[in-house]
C-alpha cells in the first residue's frame, strides 16, 4: 500500500497554452468495496487499464494501484454501473511540481487540477496559481 499526498482544486480559468503539454484520455468510475470500506476506482488511461483501491484521510490517501487486463476491467465495469466520467488530463510543469489538469467531457465547464507532493510540508506550502479556484482537498 502506498500513500499519496495530494491537493485538488477547481480551475476557474483555462490556461491558453495547455494543449502544448502531454495529455492522456481517461475513462474512470468508482464503486465501494463493502468488505474493506475502501473506494475502488476503475480507470482506462489511453490503452492501460488500472484498478485502484483508495482510502481517503484528507491530505494523505492510502492507495494501491494495479494494472489489469482489458478483460478484468470489463468484468468489473458493471460495479460502476453507468457512472463513468471521461476527461482529458494534461501534465503541466509548475514550480518543480506537475499539475494534472483535467477537462471533463460530459460535465461542461468542469475543470480540476491536482498536484501530488513528496511531503505534507511541501503540500502545505504550495501556493496555488491565480487560475485555480476553490480547493477541493479535505485537509484534516
Amino acid at each position: 500500500m502506498a500513500f499519496e499526498i495530494e491537493r485538488k482544486f477547481l480551475v476557474k480559468q483555462i490556461p491558453v497554452w495547455y494543449e502544448q503539454f502531454p495529455q492522456k484520455k481517461i475513462l474512470q468510475g468508482y464503486f465501494n468495496d463493502a468488505t474493506t470500506g475502501k473506494s475502488i476506482r476503475l480507470r482506462k488511461m489511453d490503452d492501460v487499464y488500472i484498478i485502484t483501491r483508495k482510502k481517503w484521510t484528507g491530505l494523505v490517501k492510502e492507495e494501491k494501484e494495479t494494472v489489469i487486463s482489458k478483460e478484468e476491467f470489463n468484468a468489473l465495469r458493471p460495479n460502476v454501473e453507468n457512472h463513468f466520467l471521461k476527461k482529458t488530463r494534461y501534465f503541466i510543469p509548475y514550480e518543480g511540481e506537475t499539475i494534472e489538469f483535467d477537462i471533463y467531457e460530459e460535465l461542461q465547464g468542469l475543470m480540476t487540477a491536482e498536484v501530488e507532493f513528496k511531503t505534507k510540508r511541501d503540500a502545505k506550502k504550495f501556493m496555488k496559481p491565480d487560475r485555480f479556484d476553490e480547493e477541493l482537498t479535505l485537509v484534516r
